[in-house]
């Protein structure tokens, strides 16, 4: 991977870029949600940000974080990857970028992100990057990561 990732606040500059994006057709049986979905989702939830991923200057994916539902842990939801910039390790360099600015400007000690069992290459990523599961259901994982002081 030549070009640098980052991640900038989505807004009306970049949010319908954002949109055009998506997984491969095989990847919406695990992955069916929308980015428009989750823009709408992030107008109307409270500590909710949204990120465009960049390559370079391409738009690559979406990101999005906030405080869980306890008001004292973070969340990570969604990831996504466009299906064109797949298998290049932008997925977990954007998670990186993520998970530092939940501890940064969110202060927080845990971090928590769910996915369906089904999607094995979340699963991999996420154990990689140290979250182990706290819970599960018939179909889905919800997992932690501990932050260290």
């Amino acid at each position: 991977m030549s070009k640098e990732i980052s991640i900038e606040p989505l807004d009306m500059n970049n949010w319908l870029k954002v949109c055009k994006l998506s997984v491969s057709e095989e990847q919406k049986q695990v992955f069916p949600i929308t980015n428009v979905y989750w823009i709408g989702v992030s107008r109307y939830e409270e500590h909710t940000e949204l990120f465009a991923i960049k390559q370079g200057n391409d738009y690559v994916g979406l990101i999005g974080c906030g405080y869980d539902e306890d008001g004292i842990s973070g969340y990570i939801n969604p990831l996504m990857v466009d299906r064109g910039y797949q298998r290049q390790g932008i997925a977990e360099l954007a998670m990186r970028l993520i998970i530092a600015r939940l501890s940064e400007h969110y202060k927080v000690k845990d971090i928590h992100i769910g996915h369906r069992k089904a999607n094995t290459s979340a699963s991999m990523l996420y154990q990689k990057l140290g979250f182990k599961i706290i819970k599960e259901t018939d179909s889905e994982y919800m997992r932690s990561l501990k932050l260290e002081d």
